[in-house]
């Protein structure tokens, strides 16, 4: 899985740049890295929300994406300039969180569509075996 994920992140940087990223898997109930660039990224760690701690348990209770900041609001006192985590979901069944962080810029519309996307793949790669069937 780690192979996969770190081929499917090198493969979205060259359409969507980031500095650091964390492919989230769910395994026994909870999110744990299964890769990362850059040391394992997520928001509001020790923050309790629906479904853990963190940005990405919010993403994965939800089902939904969230992007920080949103039109020009930034970071106090972090290098970070943006953060976008979407869920990894295939037909009804949700398997992890993609997060990416920027250091030079917030991500737009556009980069939303396009990472959104790539979870789409990324979440039916994962669901196949190991011999790609």
């Amino acid at each position: 899985m780690r192979d996969r994920c770190l081929e499917a992140l090198r493969v979205l940087g060259t359409a969507v740049p980031f500095q650091m990223a964390t492919v989230w898997a769910c395994r026994d109930g909870r999110l744990v890295p299964a890769a990362s660039v850059g040391r394992p990224l997520d928001l509001l760690e020790s923050v309790p929300l629906a479904g853990g701690e963190g940005l990405r348990a919010w993403v994965f209770h939800h089902g939904r994406a969230v992007r920080i900041p949103s039109r020009g609001r930034g970071f106090r006192d972090s290098t970070l300039r943006g953060f976008l985590a979407v869920p990894l979901e295939h037909g009804n069944r949700r398997l992890g969180v993609l997060a990416l962080a920027r250091t030079d810029g917030e991500f737009t519309d556009e980069d939303v569509r396009r990472v959104q996307e790539a979870a789409g793949r990324l979440a039916r790669a994962l669901m196949r075996g190991p011999d790609g069937e």
